[in-house]
């Protein structure tokens, strides 16, 4: 379980929104098929302007709140100082940080084909992840021209952590993505 977190740049009120994603990775119960591949499960969509303070209480508060193993930081843009800033507001939170070294539709490209092999489930009410669906169905990847899709990116980090990402560059204790998920 993760908390995936997309800070916006800046804090002003007219900055982008900062996304927060709750997912998580699990086995199924039953197979469809005989496919036994582990399946992804969003949990929790949320955008909210803040200031990077109440970013961090924020990520802290869905890591206790869901009972996650960390958060996952996103740290374009300036972003590096958020997990100092998130050991000052809560030290017992353990987090990885992630660098975007490509473009969004570059990235979400894997995370999508998750999605298209019916291996990631919204779950919840609907109204939890109308946005994030919003933004799922809308973003074609303009660039500059295009608004920034918080919580895509968000989702796209925290599934791109749990399914993707190559164990090594954990910042804090072992990988523990498959501990009692087997």
């Amino acid at each position: 379980m993760v908390i995936g977190v997309e800070p916006a740049a800046k804090g002003h009120e007219n900055a982008d929104l900062t996304g927060f994603i709750v997912a998580g990775r699990g086995t199924p119960y039953v197979s469809a098929y005989g496919d036994n591949r582990p399946r992804g499960y969003v949990l929790h969509a949320e955008e909210k302007r803040l200031t990077p303070t109440a970013v961090m209480r924020r990520a802290a508060a869905l890591y206790h709140e869901h009972q996650a193993d960390w958060v996952v930081i996103e740290a374009n843009n300036g972003g590096e100082y958020l997990p100092a800033l998130l050991e000052q507001v809560d030290p017992r939170v353990p987090w990885r940080i992630v660098h975007a070294t490509r473009g969004k539709r570059a990235r979400a490209a894997p995370v999508a084909q998750l999605y298209e092999q019916t291996r990631i489930h919204h779950v919840g009410p609907p109204r939890t992840f109308a946005e994030l669906e919003e933004q799922m169905l809308t973003f074609v990847g303009l660039g500059e021209t295009e608004d920034s899709p918080d919580l895509l990116d968000s989702a796209v980090w925290a599934l791109w952590d749990l399914f993707l990402d190559q164990p090594g560059r954990i910042a804090q204790g072992d990988d523990r993505r498959l501990d009692g998920r087997r």
